[in-house]
C-alpha cells in the first residue's frame, strides 16, 4: 500500500510528509478554489513541482464530464493533463437523469472518449455518480476495456450512498477487485457546512474496516486520503489510523 493524500493548492504540495498526492481540480468552483483554466495550470504547475520533489501524482479533475455538451471542453483539458500525467488520472462515473445510467448512446460516447484518454495514460473510474450501481458501471467500461483502465474505490461514497463498505468489499467479485488500482478513503460522519463526507477518520469507523478488509485482499494499492490537507490534526490522526491496520 502506498498512501498518499489530497492536495488543491501549490500551498498544499509539501504540507503533509507523504510521498503520493492526487492533484484535484475543478472545471468550476464557487467555494474559493481555483476554476477553468487557471485550475488546468495550476494543477500542470503543482505536477512539476512535484515531479521535482519526487512525490508521486494522480490527476482527479472534477465536474468534467465526458458526455454531452462539454465532451469537448473536457476531452481538451484531459489530453493536456496525460501529456504531463505521472499515475495517471482519476475520472468520474456518469449516469443520466434522475440516477439513471447513461443510454445506449451516451454510454458509447463515454466509452470512446474513456479509451482515448486510455491510450495517453492509465485512466481510472471512481464511484461517484452512484455506488449503488458500481458494480454494472464497472463491468461496462473497466472489465470489458484494456489493462490501461482500472477501477478507483470511493469507500467515503460506498458510505455516503448508505452502503456498507465493510461489506460491499467483503463481498466485491475478483474480476472488480482485480482492478482496482487506486482508493479514496474519508469518513461519512453528521453534516457540516453542506457536507457529509470527506471528514477525517475516526477509530472503530467502517471505512477504516473496509480499508482492513480490503488490503487483506490486496495489497498493490494507491490510497488517497480525501481530505483538507490544511486540517493537519484530521490529517495525521487519519494518517495514524491507517498506518496502524494490520499489514
Amino acid at each position: 500500500m502506498e498512501l498518499g493524500y489530497r492536495v488543491i493548492r501549490p500551498s498544499d504540495v509539501g504540507l503533509i510528509p507523504l510521498q503520493f498526492v492526487q492533484i484535484s481540480l475543478w472545471r468550476t468552483a464557487d467555494w474559493g478554489a481555483a476554476e477553468g483554466e487557471e485550475a488546468v495550470q495550476q494543477a500542470l504547475e503543482m505536477a512539476a513541482l512535484c515531479r521535482r520533489r519526487g512525490i508521486r501524482t494522480v490527476f482527479h479533475p472534477l465536474e468534467y464530464p465526458l458526455t454531452n455538451e462539454y465532451a469537448g471542453e473536457t476531452m481538451g483539458v484531459l489530453r493536456r493533463l496525460a501529456a504531463a500525467a505521472d499515475l495517471g488520472i482519476i475520472l468520474h462515473d456518469e449516469g443520466g437523469v434522475s440516477g439513471q445510467r447513461l443510454s445506449k448512446d451516451l454510454a458509447k460516447e463515454y466509452e470512446a472518449n474513456v479509451r482515448e484518454i486510455a491510450g495517453l495514460c492509465p485512466v481510472s473510474i471512481e464511484n461517484a455518480f452512484n455506488s449503488g450501481d458500481a458494480e454494472w458501471f464497472w463491468n461496462r467500461f473497466v472489465v470489458s476495456g484494456p489493462d490501461s483502465i482500472s477501477i478507483t474505490l470511493d469507500i467515503g461514497h460506498l458510505e455516503s450512498a448508505g452502503i456498507d463498505s465493510a461489506s460491499f468489499v467483503r463481498e466485491l467479485p475478483e474480476d472488480y477487485l482485480s482492478r482496482i488500482r487506486f482508493v479514496h478513503l474519508h469518513h461519512k460522519a453528521e453534516e457540516r457546512y453542506g457536507v457529509m463526507d470527506h471528514w477525517p477518520l475516526v477509530s472503530g469507523c467502517r471505512e477504516l474496516k473496509a480499508m482492513h478488509m480490503l488490503l487483506a485482499r490486496k495489497k498493490d494499492l494507491w490510497v488517497i486520503l480525501e481530505l483538507d490537507a490544511g486540517n493537519e490534526r484530521g490529517m495525521r490522526q487519519s494518517i495514524d489510523l491507517v498506518r496502524q491496520l494490520p499489514s
